[in-house]
């Protein structure tokens, strides 16, 4: 496309993934490449917006925004990691990058090209109904052999621990730690996932089973060691942590669940002379901070990357020999239909990051349910086996990419005004949908959602299920256009087509 003085854009899923895929284009294709992501000053967005727009600059590289820059005579989009959640804008005005990029494509006359390792199902859907061309790559560049996957099941490595009187039991198994060992031994490297930040999930009191929660949100508070507080990942309501249990006075609070930061404490206290590095959200606050941490990693100076699924897609480092996932069940069971899939897209993108230079590579994945189909097909890197299960698993009930959804989500004040807006929102579709066929369209709900309480607003939400994407659109233009649900304490109603969640 360069070569015909055609223009293009290359999206990646996460703004830690741009210097590296930066530093790549800008080595083939040197000063034409700029960039586009959220993390810029107003300035810096402007002058690349500027510079793509007159044609000194021909190649966007950015997250999911940089698909609208302005490039004249576009010949390419090139989507990385295109199973990505986060190509979906979560807030007004909702788009999901991928499709966007598909049909800015086409528009254009460009190629579209959608890459991945664990295709979404939507896209995998294409592939077999013909509508998207299928290129594979079977092999590793360079022909190195995918890493050795170890399954810990940790009910038993647990039981194993405490008779040894292990008090790490349940963070590092035995065999992940032995591997950690021999990695920091040999001067390789190790990255570990863990996909909760924080140091520990909740604070419960010991003798009333008292959960320290948001005052705002119907979530727990998570606990935070540096700086040490409690804090609501939803609204960012933080409190100290307390002395003894407000409700019954008892001074015994207990820490429970993980997050990285205890990972990391863990991790010093059992490697000190390790050099560790923890990138998560709490780490990578500041301008380049995501820059700055990988270019440590490149360097060699960190032996063990810690950090959640900014980690997991997107880094190629040679020296990396050990993937460890501290607890692959993270997730698994949350109430949402795409909770498998996005497992097995985690452990199979990050058991992707070892072996990738000449000393190949190991992984060891520490979970409660190993024959989870998610799990045993991502330690097999086995995605077809995985995808033909899980689309048969949503046929019945229907889930995309069998159908697809548009969440309607009503929020208010006060709980009882939320509840009475979603009956009325309710009825409405009711009798809008009664002039379709049985079978083409249906309304689901009304209920509250999975976290009914987010910054001191109720959320009740429907769900339409239609088998006709046009049917959908009839159907969104029309209660968009039409349906009222009066003054209600505050009332907002947020329709969320092809919601990548339904929580």
């Amino acid at each position: 496309v360069s070569e015909q003085g055609r223009t293009a854009i290359v999206l990646v899923p996460e703004i830690a993934l741009t210097p590296q895929t930066v530093d790549r284009f800008r080595a083939v294709f040197g000063d034409k490449v700029a960039v586009l992501h959220s993390a810029l000053s107003d300035g810096e967005r402007y002058d690349a917006w500027k510079a793509l727009r007159s044609g000194e600059k021909r190649i966007a590289v950015g997250a999911r925004s940089a698909v609208f820059a302005p490039l004249p005579d576009l010949g390419a989009v090139i989507v990385d990691e295109e199973h990505e959640s986060s190509y979906k804008q979560g807030e007004s005005p909702r788009y999901q990058a991928r499709d966007v990029a598909i049909v800015r494509a086409r528009a254009a006359g460009a190629v579209c090209v959608l890459g991945s390792a664990t295709p979404s199902l939507e896209s995998w859907q294409n592939v077999i109904d013909g509508k998207y061309a299928k290129l594979s790559l079977p092999e590793r560049v360079g022909g190195g052999a995918l890493p050795q996957v170890e399954i810990v099941d940790l009910r038993i490595a647990t039981k194993q621990a405490a008779a040894a009187d292990r008090n790490l039991r349940h963070i590092l198994s035995e065999q992940l730690e032995l591997a950690i060992r021999a990695r920091i031994a040999r001067s390789e490297q190790t990255i570990l996932l863990l996909n909760r930040r924080g140091y520990s999930s909740f604070v419960q009191c010991s003798v009333c089973e008292w959960v320290a929660a948001c005052p705002r949100c119907s979530i727990s508070l998570t606990y935070h060691r540096v700086p040490e507080r409690m804090v609501c990942h939803y609204c960012l309501h933080g409190e100290s942590l307390h002395d003894k249990c407000p409700q019954c006075s008892a001074v015994t609070l207990r820490q429970r669940g993980l997050g990285t930061q205890q990972v990391e404490r863990v991790l010093g206290e059992r490697f000190p002379a390790a050099r560790i590095a923890r990138m998560d959200v709490d780490t990578t606050s500041g301008k380049w901070a995501h820059a700055e941490i990988l270019d440590r990693v490149g360097r060699g100076e960190v032996d063990i990357l810690l950090g959640t699924q900014m980690i997991a897609k997107g880094l190629d480092f040679a020296n990396v020999t050990l993937v460890g996932v501290i607890d692959a069940d993270v997730g698994i069971n949350l109430p949402d239909f795409r909770a498998s899939e996005r497992t097995f897209q985690l452990v199979a993108q990050v058991a992707g990051r070892a072996g990738r230079g000449p000393k190949g590579g190991e992984v060891v994945v520490q979970t409660r349910v190993p024959e989870h189909h998610a799990l045993a097909a991502a330690v097999t890197h086995d995605y077809e086996s995985f995808a033909a299960e899980e689309l048969a698993s949503r046929q019945s009930p229907a889930y995309p990419p069998t159908v697809r959804l548009a969440n309607i989500v009503i929020s208010a004040t006060r709980e009882d005004a939320a509840a009475d807006a979603a009956a009325t929102a309710g009825e409405w579709l009711v009798r809008a949908l009664a002039q379709f066929p049985p079978g083409v369209i249906e309304v689901i709900g009304p209920a509250p959602c999975a976290i009914d309480r987010i910054k001191d607003r109720w959320r009740w939400h429907l769900v339409l299920r239609a088998w006709k994407p046009a049917v959908l659109t009839r159907v969104a233009r029309r209660f968009l256009t039409t349906f009222d649900a009066g003054s209600r304490a505050g009332l907002r109603i947020t329709f969320d087509r092809d919601p990548v969640s339904l929580l």
